[in-house]
């Protein structure tokens, strides 16, 4: 599972690393501009990452008023997310 994930990742950095110009990385990093970036994040990088986390989650989580609760991928991205606005780095 570790080596779809380093995989993806490789192919994300050649992907920037193929352009010099701070400018050009830019628009490589755009999904709108430049749809191989998509592919390679959607396509590569998410199912990676989406079978490291479901193959740990356990398929119930106590729940203190309703007792056991299905436990969903998305509960686990939702709590680590941070809520508010955002800012792009500069």
């Amino acid at each position: 599972m570790l080596k779809a994930v380093s995989l993806a990742v490789d192919l994300i950095m050649a992907h920037f690393n193929s352009r010099q110009d701070p400018e050009e990385k830019i628009r490589l990093g755009n999904s709108l501009l430049c749809t191989t970036i998509s592919n390679l994040v959607l396509k590569q990088l998410y199912p990676a990452i989406q079978n490291i986390l479901q193959n740990g989650l356990k398929a119930y989580k106590l729940d203190l008023i309703i007792g056991q609760r299905r436990n969903k991928l998305w509960n686990v991205v939702e709590a680590t997310a941070r809520p508010g606005l955002y800012e792009p780095i500069r």
